[in-house]
């Protein structure tokens, strides 16, 4: 342990994040929220690659210094809630006094650069021969098996979208009070996103859950995830997932392809 050099032995390294935001009311029923996150990694070894022809082979060659390695993603968003009040019709009896339903729409868009481009100076690259005498090229992070990671390659730019939704309803009770709120939907979400900066495939898959409070600290979650592109057979006769949605094929809005159910139960201190 004492033998060993702290700096070309050992695995090493610094990270600290800083997240800037703030909500800010916007014609008196809007909130918009900047965000922006900038973390910055310290590492002490580098790592560059070349392709050696006469041996066919990759060669390495690690330095040892202070390397600051800093990226940042930056949103912004803007959120609201409707609110939603129905009495009920006098036939069906005066136990239940008014259902409230909250929509709450939001919509985000965040960003983020290209940090494997050579301005930045995390990645480089190399060209060689494959086995078949073609000419290829590789793209290689300067910093490998670094312990806080390497900022991703690709910019990103996304527009999000999403709807919450909550509804319960004030009922009469023999307490003080008079009366309470029994909660019938808890949580009720949908949300999707578009990336701009991809290629193909900019839409993602739709996110819905519901959350429900069967009884007094028993909550159930119900999810469900929705693929929204087609699938057509390959030369091989395998299915594989094409670039067209499946509202442009005729199918409808999207595919269940997964869900999902947990509870939870919350105990108070007599218990």
């Amino acid at each position: 342990f004492f033998k060993k050099s702290l700096i070309k032995d050992w695995r090493n390294g610094m990270r600290h994040s800083i997240p800037i935001s703030a909500t800010f009311p916007l014609f008196t029923y809007f909130n918009i929220t900047p965000n922006i996150t900038i973390t910055d990694r310290m590492y002490t070894q580098k790592v560059r690659r070349q392709w050696d022809p006469q041996a066919s082979a990759e060669v390495m060659d690690t330095t040892y210094s202070f390397y600051n390695v800093w990226d940042f993603n930056a949103s912004v968003s803007l959120d609201t809630k409707i609110y939603g009040f129905f009495q009920p019709l006098p036939f069906l009896g005066d136990k239940v006094k008014m259902i409230r339903h909250v929509l709450t729409p939001s919509i985000s868009f965040s960003g983020n650069p290209d940090f494997s481009s050579s301005f930045f100076g995390y990645y480089g690259q190399y060209q060689y021969q494959n086995t078949a005498g073609e000419t290829m090229s590789r793209k290689y992070s300067y910093f490998p098996n670094a312990v806080f990671g390497v900022p991703g390659q690709g910019k990103a730019g996304s527009l999000s979208f999403s709807l919450a939704n909550n509804l319960e309803m004030k009922v009469k009770s023999n307490d003080s009070i008079g009366e309470k709120k029994i909660s019938l939907i808890e949580n009720l979400s949908i949300s999707q996103s578009y990336n701009f900066a991809a290629d193909s495939m900019n839409w993602s898959d739709i996110n819905t859950s519901i959350l429900i409070r069967l009884v007094k600290n028993f909550n159930l979650n119900l999810s469900a995830t929705w693929d929204v592109y087609t699938y057509q057979l390959n030369s091989a006769g395998n299915p594989v997932r094409v670039n067209i949605p499946r509202w442009k094929a005729g199918k409808g809005w999207g595919k269940l392809s997964s869900t999902g159910t947990s509870f939870s139960y919350t105990f108070n201190n007599d218990t």
